[in-house]
C-alpha cells in the first residue's frame, strides 16, 4: 500500500504543483483552509485551530506531512503579528504534537536579513520582518521536537495559475498584456523558483527520505526588475511597460531583506539533480498556457 500524505496549503500555487507530482504514487490527502470539491480524499483544515488539528491527524495518520499552509502577506503579517505567529509557528506546532512521522516545511530565504546574500544553509539567520521572524521560529521547533524533519528554504514562487493570489509571473504577463504600466523594484535580488521543479524535489525528499535542511531556488540570481524584463520578452509583451523603482519608494509596513536568495549546492550533490534556467522554465509555463 502506497504511503499516505498529508498536504497543507493544498490550493495554493505550489500545492497544485505538489498534488500533480506525487499523486500518481502516493495516497495524498489535500487540505486548505478553503472550501474545494476539485481533489479526491480532500479535506477542509484550518492549521490555526488545533482541535480542527487534532481531529484530522488523529483520523487520517499520514506517513508523512508536508506543510505548504502559511501567511505569506508579509505586510499583512507586519500588521498582525498574533494571527502570523499562530498560522506560521503556532500551527507547526500543532501538526507535530499529535502525530510522530516524517515532517517536511517550507521555509524561505526571509530568516535572513538581504545584507549579503545569496545565503547557505550554515550562514547565520537574522530576519528582519515578523514573517521572517515566524518562518525561522517554526523552523527552530522542528528541529528540536522532531526526529525525521526535513526543511526546504525556497524563495519568488512563481508559476501562471489562473487562480493564484500571489504569483508575480502571472501579475506581470496580465498587466502587461491588458497594456498597463507597471513599477517594479530593481533593488531586491532573489533566484526565483518554479513551483514544478520545487515539487519534483519535494518529490526525492519523500522517496528517498531525505532529512536536513537545504536551500532550493533557480539558477538565476537577479533583481525582480529583470525577472519582469525577462517575463515579458518570452511571452513577447511590451517592456516599456515595466518601469523600475527602489524597495522604499514603496513604502510598505515590512521590511524586506534586499539581498536575498539561495545557495543550492547542497541539494544538487545531495539529490544530484540539475537546477533550470529561469528562461528554459518561463518558456515551458508559456508554452502550457498557449497550446
Amino acid at each position: 500500500m502506497p504511503r499516505k500524505i498529508l498536504l497543507t496549503g493544498a490550493l495554493g500555487q505550489l500545492g497544485k504543483a505538489v498534488i500533480d507530482q506525487l499523486e500518481p504514487k502516493y495516497m495524498l490527502i489535500p487540505t486548505d483552509i478553503l472550501e474545494s470539491s476539485k481533489y479526491s480524499n480532500y479535506l477542509k483544515l484550518d492549521i490555526s485551530d488545533v482541535n480542527n488539528i487534532e481531529k484530522v491527524i488523529a483520523e487520517e495518520s499520514p506517513d508523512v506531512i508536508i506543510n505548504l499552509a502559511a501567511m505569506t502577506d508579509v505586510d499583512g503579517c507586519e500588521l498582525d503579528p498574533t494571527k502570523a505567529k499562530l498560522i506560521n509557528t503556532e500551527s507547526v506546532k500543532g501538526l507535530l504534537k499529535y502525530h510522530s512521522c516524517k515532517f517536511i516545511q517550507i521555509s524561505s530565504d526571509y530568516v535572513f536579513d538581504g545584507t549579503s546574500g545569496p545565503y547557505s544553509e550554515d550562514d547565520e539567520t537574522n530576519p528582519v520582518s515578523v514573517y521572517g521572524e515566524t518562518k525561522l521560529d517554526a523552523e527552530l521547533y522542528i528541529e528540536k521536537n522532531s526526529t525525521n524533519w526535513c526543511i526546504i528554504r525556497t524563495n519568488v514562487l512563481f508559476d501562471y495559475d489562473e487562480y493564484a493570489q500571489a504569483s508575480f509571473v502571472k501579475w506581470v504577463v496580465d498587466s502587461l498584456s491588458d497594456g498597463k504600466q507597471i513599477n517594479v523594484v530593481n533593488d531586491q535580488w532573489n533566484n526565483p523558483t518554479w513551483t514544478q521543479d520545487l515539487a519534483k524535489v519535494i518529490e526525492q525528499i519523500v522517496d528517498n527520505d531525505v532529512q536536513g535542511k537545504y536551500h532550493y531556488g533557480g539558477a538565476d540570481y537577479l533583481n525582480r526588475y529583470e525577472f519582469a524584463k525577462m517575463i515579458a520578452d518570452v511571452f513577447d509583451l511590451d517592456s516599456k511597460l515595466i518601469k523600475a523603482t527602489d524597495t522604499v519608494s514603496l513604502n510598505q509596513a515590512a521590511k524586506r531583506p534586499l539581498k536575498g536568495g539561495l545557495i543550492t549546492d547542497k541539494i544538487e550533490q545531495a539529490l544530484n539533480i540539475k537546477i533550470n534556467k529561469l528562461q528554459d522554465s518561463l518558456t515551458e509555463i508559456k508554452s502550457r498556457l498557449y497550446k
